[in-house]
């Protein structure tokens, strides 16, 4: 007689604890946009975003062909973040400098990105419940 009621509640039970996992506690939201350098899409980078208040989370993604998109589970809460964009100057950063000794560190790569959207960044963006939440970004680099 018990098995013939432990399968269903076992079974009811499952269905609850997974529905419950679906609800994300933070209210995350998906993150999308584009980011461009001197008017041509970034190909390789990193972007991320930091808390600007007492944020619970930070979060970012990869950059490629100038686009960047992060799903509800990586997304973000509502709030304000600090946005901070890498990329790398290809063919930097992944060979030894001449004379170098083995075991030598390699040399950083060069940024293709100014200090004001990285290091030094003071690019916000409001992240809302409400969304849309896409982001397109048009970096300006002088002398690049």
């Amino acid at each position: 007689m018990l098995g013939r009621w432990l399968v269903p509640a076992c079974a009811a039970l499952l269905v609850v604890l997974l529905a419950g996992c679906e609800n994300d506690p933070l209210g995350r939201q998906p993150v999308s946009g584009t980011v461009m350098l001197n008017g041509a899409p970034i190909e390789k980078g990193n972007i991320s975003f930091q808390p600007a208040e007492k944020g619970v989370t930070s979060s970012g993604t990869v950059i490629t062909g100038g686009k960047y998109e992060m799903d509800r589970s990586r997304g973000l809460p509502p709030g304000k973040y600090r946005v901070m964009i890498n990329a790398p100057k290809p063919g930097t950063g992944a060979e030894a400098a001449a004379g170098a000794l083995p075991g030598d560190p390699l040399p950083p790569p060069q940024e293709l990105v100014p200090p004001e959207w990285n290091t030094n960044s003071k690019q916000f963006v409001e992240v809302t419940e409400s969304g849309p939440n896409e982001f397109n970004f048009d970096i300006k680099a002088k002398g690049k």
